[in-house]
């Protein structure tokens, strides 16, 4: 049996290790890509459970992000950015993120989000 995974969408080396290691704690596995390119490449080889998208990098657009998806499976996609940036936080929602939150929620809550993402199998 495949243990489930997600998909990390950042350039950020410390958040992406708070988080997969977080992960790993739970017996769960994050992988990180850093390109839409990426994502899409390794979404369709392995569809993951989740996505979690980095809105602090600029060119990590968040209509492509969910157009780089499979629409007949898509998986969750959880965007996270800086709490004083609403027009980004704005764009992901109107791009159709299911969550989207300032980082610091997203920090605050990681390992119950992960558990709720991965055991609910949403």
């Amino acid at each position: 049996m495949t243990v489930p995974h997600g998909l990390l969408l950042t350039r950020d080396l410390m958040f992406t290790s708070k988080i997969t290691s977080t992960a790993a704690s739970l017996g769960l596995r994050i992988d990180t890509v850093s390109t839409v390119d990426q994502l899409r490449s390794s979404a369709a080889e392995a569809p993951p459970h989740a996505v979690f998208l980095d809105l602090n990098c600029p060119d990590f657009d968040p209509s492509r992000v969910v157009a780089a998806l499979p629409s007949e499976s898509r998986p969750r996609v959880i965007a996270f950015g800086s709490h004083v940036d609403e027009a980004r936080l704005n764009e992901a929602r109107a791009a159709g993120c299911d969550d989207v939150m300032p980082r610091s929620t997203f920090s605050a809550t990681l390992p119950k989000l992960l558990r709720q993402i991965f055991e609910s199998g949403e």
